[in-house]
Order: structure tokens, then sequence, then C-alpha cells
């Protein structure tokens, strides 16, 4: 398979030009490593040295000597990857950089850091490197990245704006039905099957589901018992399948507990360690008052729909859950490449309006709602208009993210826009 070329890339390099410790994190398979070896060198054209602490040579030789060792690096850059494996390395980095920012500038190295497991990383990160790191996550690919289109798509155009111009108008219009269809196909495969790279690697549904498979058996047998704080694994395992089955939803870990007759306190622990392991997330609810954010429930998603799928098995959502479920995907990737990272929401109110996503920040607010269908009426955007009207000085349009092919304003400023041009468009 060809390499694809990851977004991130632009983002780190920008950040290297401020600080000289880069920490990428991310799930276990997400490319981590193939982006640090593969396409940052020759991207900023600098020799470096690897160093994986899968090896446990390699730890051994850090554990005695890791403050010689890392003075001893004569390339520009220098990779450090599986770092939450040696929790001692961080005070040792902390010495040398340290050091090395007392010297001449540009005579010490680019330390660039990887780890897969939050829990162990950012841990040691925020009791020793606080203040001298830029951190940045990768996830599985997305769309854009699969389709080799822009990292700064139409959605990009939109929040900067806040506006739907008629340049964006004007090439939709023009766009050849084969590159049009094209993208579809990718946007149907990416929903179908998640954005892990070995998943893109393999070109057959049973080789693609197998190793979504070995993957999540992988994460229970490996990561989850690293951390050590589950007794029975089937336990888990079933939690984060019925957990699932509430994707996109309201979630009650109350509930959660009940049906799986487990206590409300060991379903929060397994929350946890799913979150801090990259494999699901939490939106809040937006409230003007900022306390209200952390009493009120949130909404569950996971990051990738293809592994959603085999971590479900038996069980089943309907479409409309697993389609909000990866435009939710697609936004947090495409957030995590902006320059200053809006927050995302959901909206929601007493009287019964809801807003499936929300984005804040720099004094502005962008609405999307989320609809499965391919064909949209002005009907779909009245939730969007009241929005609007409620907080006009922040919120200029209304976005309503559908699977179907017309580019149209279906309301005063609510457009409709076909999935994969608002997040691939060439």
């Amino acid at each position: 398979m060809e390499y694809i070329k990851r977004h991130m890339g632009r983002v780190m390099e920008e950040r290297s030009r401020r600080e000289r410790i880069i920490v990428l994190t991310g799930a276990r398979q997400t490319g981590k490593t193939t982006l640090c070896e593969r396409q940052l060198p020759g991207q900023w054209d600098l020799p470096y040295t690897s160093i994986s602490f899968d090896d446990p040579d390699e730890r051994l030789r850090f554990q005695n000597a890791a403050v010689s060792l890392l003075e001893s690096f004569k390339t520009p850059l220098v990779i450090l990857d599986e770092v939450q494996k040696l929790p001692a390395l961080f005070e040792a980095l902390k010495l040398v950089t340290d050091r090395q920012k007392m010297q001449d500038e540009g005579s010490h190295p680019l330390f660039l850091i990887t780890g897969s497991s939050q829990l162990l990383l950012m841990r040691n990160i925020r009791e020793t490197l606080a203040g001298r790191v830029a951190l940045c996550h990768l996830y599985p690919f997305s769309l854009a990245e699969v389709a080799g289109t822009s990292d700064m798509p139409l959605l990009s155009t939109i929040w900067r704006e806040l506006e739907m111009s008629g340049e964006a108008v004007k090439k939709y219009a023009i766009l050849s039905p084969e590159e049009g269809r094209r993208l579809q196909k990718l946007k149907d495969l990416h929903l179908a099957w998640g954005g892990y790279p070995p998943v893109w690697q393999r070109e057959e549904a049973a080789e693609k589901w197998n190793w979504l498979r070995d993957y999540r058996k992988t994460y229970l047998e490996r990561d989850v018992a690293d951390v050590g704080q589950v007794a029975n694994l089937d336990t888990f395992a079933m939690a984060q399948k019925l957990l699932c089955t509430r994707t996109a939803n309201i979630l009650s870990v109350s509930e959660v507990a009940r049906d799986l007759s487990l206590a409300v306190n060991t379903v929060k622990r397994y929350l946890n360690l799913l979150v801090l392991s990259f494999q699901c997330f939490l939106l809040p609810p937006y409230f003007a008052n900022v306390g209200k954010r952390f009493v009120k429930s949130p909404k569950l998603y996971f990051p990738d729909t293809g592994l959603m799928k085999v971590i479900l098995g038996e069980f089943s959502i309907n479409q409309g859950a697993l389609y909000e479920n990866w435009v939710f995907s697609e936004l947090l990737k495409w957030k995590e490449l902006q320059a200053m990272e809006p927050d995302l929401f959901f909206y929601r109110t007493s009287g019964g309006l809801e807003i499936d996503f929300l984005l804040t920040g720099a004094g502005r607010m962008l609405p999307i709602e989320v609809k499965s269908h391919d064909r949209v009426s002005p009907a779909d955007g009245r939730n969007l208009e009241v929005f609007l009207k409620e907080y006009d000085a922040v919120a200029k349009m209304g976005l309503l993210v559908y699977p179907g092919r017309e580019l149209l304003e279906i309301r005063p400023q609510v457009w409709a826009i076909p999935d994969w041009y608002l997040f691939a468009s060439p």
C-alpha cells in the first residue's frame, strides 16, 4: 500500500519551532511510529535516531544510564517510542533538556516522544515535563487523509469565516462527477471500516474484520492488563460492548451498572480506562455557566466505526447512531489540526431544542446537525435556525451534515452539506 500522508505532520512542524520536546499520543496502531520515522524526517529534512522502549534491552540500557545516553545523541532528531514503558526516563529527559537550553540555540536535538497509554504517559508529563512540551494526538486516518485531499477542508473555511462562500458553492458545482463518486465511495468505506492504518492495507472484508478483532483482543489482554485495575477482563469486555450500544446517547452510568450487575464505581473505573486509553470519548453538554458542564451527563462516542462493529459483535445500533458517531470522529480529527483548537459540545435545552454538535471558540459558535438520510428538507434545519436566532451575536450560520449529493441552503444561513465535501473537499 502507498504511504498515506498524515496531516498531523504540519501541526508538529509548527510546534517544533517553539518547543524542543513534542509528545505524540494516540491509541495503539494509529501510525505514530510510521509518522515519526517515515514522514517527519523527510518533511523536515533531518537525520534521526530512533529508540523503541518496546524492546526490553533498550529499557534496561536506559535504566542504567539514561542521562548520558540522552546527551550522547548527535542527530538533530531523536525519536523515543512507547516511552510509557520506561517512566524513569522523564526525569532524565527533563534534566538533559534543561541543560541544553543553557547552551547555544540549535545545538541540541528535537525529541519526539510517542506513547499509547494516556493513563501512564500523561501522568508523568504533568509531573515532570509540564511547560516543556508540545502535546499532539494522532487518531486513525481521517477521510481527508485516505482521500489524499487538503488538511484545510471546507469545514476549516467555514469555521474561519462563519459563512458559505460563493467560491465553495461554485467549486462544488464544477466538481467532476468522477471525483465526486471517488470521494463518496471512500466515505462509504471509511464509515464501514474506520480509519486504522492496517485496515486500509487489507483488501478483503474478512481480513479487515480479523485485524480489528485481533486488535480488540490485544487491547484487552495487553493495554488493560498493563494498567492492572481490572480483575475480570471478560466483565470489562462486556462493559465495553454494552457502552458501545449507547453510542451517540446521553450516558447513564447507573443504567449501565444495573444492566451489568456491577457497582456504579466499578463502571466508572472501566469507563475511565476506556477514555484514558483512547477507546471512547465523553462529549459534554454546552452551558454558558461552565460549572454546569461538569455535573450534567455527557454523550458517549467511540473514535472508530470499524472497531465499534467488532466490539458490538452480535449486538447492533441503528444507522443514525453509527453515522452520528462517524461525524463525531471526523470532527475530533479536524479540530486537532486547528491552530487554536475549538471546543466541542452537544446542545440540549429543557424545552427540547437539540443540536448534535456545537463548535465554540474565539468568540464564535458553529452548530452542526447530523442526518443519516440522503435527502434533506427545510424542516431538517428548524433547530439550527432557532439556535441561530438565540445566539445571533456569535453564531452566524449552521451546518447540516448528511450523506446526500446536494449543497444547498435549506433555511436562512443553514446549509446542508454532503459529508465528504465538508470533511474532504478537494
